[in-house]
């Protein structure tokens, strides 16, 4: 009894051994040779090689000269049915109608399912898009025609809609009409 029990001790160490520390390793090095943006978090740095932010991660823009993203659901992880959701959302659209008064595009008052999505609909950018010129003083056809070409499709062309990564789009604006003041 004691050889089969030091034999399956055995077995268990060294398969966790080879699955735990081996696999994970090699993994890692074979994704940081062949993909090393997306090994290293997909980091976007600025003109100085500082890390900014990730395409993968949320950012917060509160200046008015910037699009902001969903709501972050960092902070709680609350039920549909929850009331203090419902009471939230119904801030938020209180807070944002200031903006615009159109409907509200619903990815606006709503995080995603992570919480943490980088992206907007392109609806949502083109109700943000009249605030952006007022505030940086440029025509909004320009605007909206950076929206377009910052346009992501669904993914396979059928998966979801279309998007706008927030950071990417607000780092375009500020290449395309400089920086405002207290900018990121």
């Amino acid at each position: 009894m004691k050889k089969e029990f030091l034999i399956a001790l055995s077995v268990s160490l060294i398969t966790l051994f080879f699955t735990g520390v081996v696999y994970p390793f090699l993994i890692t090095q074979i994704a940081g040779s062949l993909f090393p943006h997306k090994a290293s978090g997909s980091l976007i740095k600025n003109g100085q090689g500082r890390v900014i932010g990730s395409e993968l991660l949320r950012q917060n823009f509160k200046n008015p000269s910037y699009f902001f993203p969903r709501p972050s659901a960092e902070k709680s992880n609350l039920a549909p049915s929850s009331k203090l959701l419902v009471t939230r959302i119904q801030e938020r659209i209180v807070e944002i109608k200031k903006i615009n008064t159109n409907p509200i595009p619903i990815d606006l008052v709503t995080s995603s399912a992570s919480g943490f999505d980088p992206h907007i609909s392109v609806e949502a950018a083109l109700w943000q898009a009249p605030q952006i010129a007022l505030y940086r003083n440029v025509d909004l056809n320009r605007i909206t025609a950076l929206i377009e070409r910052l346009r992501e499709d669904p993914q396979f062309y059928i998966l979801g809609e279309s998007r706008l990564n927030v950071l990417e789009l607000n780092l375009t604006l500020d290449a395309s009409f400089g920086a405002p003041v207290g900018s990121l």
